[in-house]
């Protein structure tokens, strides 16, 4: 077996790039983060960052994708629940919680709305595909297509509301009262 390529030079700086952002947003709204903010963390020239990306939201645009792509890729989700879909999407969610709050709450919201929706139709692909024993699965393709659509509408809305909401602390309650609401319609 062959190790795994390194990243490239330009990778790993606009890694570094994207950690001092995070850095950043910890603390800070990103409408407040400006350029000269990002080097300084970073330790880089402002030449470096305008190398790499246009501006702040294209950074933004490649950390969010790096978070969902690093996460689909290196933790598959074991969901064999609609409450494991519910509860992935919370711990990621509550894990990165300053991070999304600002992002979240920015012009950049619709850069981290397209990499949620990838990852509700990754965790629910993933949750069809392990046989799920919490519903019935349709008998047609046709019928499993729209399935698989509806709940992935239902984890993506539940998210965003969710997080419209502040993040309240009673949301796990209401994931257990959902999932049971639907086993007892099966």
């Amino acid at each position: 077996m062959t190790a795994p390529t390194p990243p490239s030079k330009s990778t790993r700086t606009k890694r570094r790039l994207a950690d001092a952002l995070l850095v950043l947003l910890q603390n800070h709204p990103i409408s407040e983060i400006t350029v000269e903010d990002i080097v300084t963390q970073c330790e880089v020239n402002r030449n470096t960052f305008y190398y790499h990306f246009d501006n702040i939201g294209e950074l933004v645009e490649f950390y969010v994708k790096s978070i969902v792509d690093d996460l689909i890729e290196k933790h598959p989700p074991h969901v064999t629940s609609l409450g494991d879909c519910f509860n992935a999407a919370i711990d990621f969610a509550l894990y990165n919680a300053n991070i999304i709050k600002n992002v979240f709450h920015s012009t950049n919201r619709a850069v981290f709305e397209r990499h949620l929706w990838h990852l509700c139709e990754y965790t629910i692909s993933s949750y069809i595909s392990s046989d799920p024993k919490d519903i019935n699965l349709p008998a047609t393709g046709e019928e499993m297509l729209v399935l698989r659509e509806y709940l992935k509408f239902e984890l993506f809305g539940f998210t965003i509301d969710y997080l419209t909401r502040g993040m309240p602390e009673d949301v796990r309650d209401k994931v257990v009262i959902l999932t049971k609401l639907i086993k007892s319609q099966n």
